[in-house]
């Protein structure tokens, strides 16, 4: 036990001889100002350039958000309008049964025929018609919310 003593104190003791050197050694080492200045400027500049990244992205993703949200609108209104000529087209079809059934003559029966295929029709056009303008109007503005949005994001930079 004592021999293992006595190695374990003499490492420990040439250990101790080492670890007070590099206290001394480390004390006496002193970054340059210039070094410390250098580091403090190009923190500064990546922190400058993550936040205007950052903005850049945040700016992206809000056009973004605009035009998602531009785009279910449109399809809500699109469906909305689908609906809406469903229960139109089965209300007219159920009228012009009613107004059949009140015929009283085989021509006069064949001109409501005619009246209800003539004015649906007409109805019908004119609701796709309606739905495509909206369509396009809504692709429109979401295209140009779109284009602004990259601009902004890349527009900025020039060629160089």
């Amino acid at each position: 036990m004592t021999k293992t003593s006595a190695k374990t104190n003499g490492a420990s003791g040439s250990f101790a001889s080492i670890q007070d050197a590099l206290d001394n050694i480390q004390t006496k080492l002193e970054v340059p100002a210039a070094a410390r200045d250098f580091v403090k400027r190009t923190a500064a500049s990546a922190r400058e350039r993550a936040e205007t990244a950052h903005s850049g992205a945040a700016d992206l993703t809000e056009g973004v958000e605009k035009f998602a949200v531009s785009m279910a609108g449109g399809y809500a209104k699109l469906t909305r309008g689908l609906l809406d000529l469903t229960l139109a087209n089965v209300q007219h079809s159920l009228s012009t049964v009613e107004k059949l059934a009140g015929a009283k003559s085989v021509n006069e029966a064949v001109q409501l025929q005619a009246d209800f295929i003539r004015d649906n029709a007409q109805a019908n056009f004119d609701h796709v018609r309606n739905a495509a303008e909206d369509a396009r109007t809504t692709l429109a503005h979401g295209a140009q919310a779109v284009q602004t949005e990259i601009f902004k994001l890349y527009g900025g930079a020039k060629a160089a």
